[in-house]
């Protein structure tokens, strides 16, 4: 595998993970007056991080396809005057 896949695979994961908590506590903590930090437990932390995993490896591929796409150009010839 590509190192430029795991390299953004790895950041969007961990990125991921990071906003993903950040939605689930400002759920969470919508109607408490102090805000409470939280980690989702059993299946939902598993259908989170499911998600994650899925967008992250969906951002490494197409990030890698229009790179691919934009630096695959044909061999530049002189223009002839």
């Amino acid at each position: 595998m590509n190192k430029k896949v795991l390299i953004i695979t790895g950041a969007g994961l961990a990125i991921g993970f990071a906003e993903a908590l950040i939605y689930y506590n400002l759920g969470k903590n919508s109607k408490n007056e102090k805000f409470k930090l939280q980690m989702p437990k059993g299946a939902e932390l598993l259908k989170t991080a499911g998600i994650i995993v899925a967008t992250s490896l969906a951002t490494a591929a197409l990030s890698n396809i229009l790179e691919n796409a934009i630096t695959d150009t044909s061999e530049l010839k002189p223009a002839i005057a």
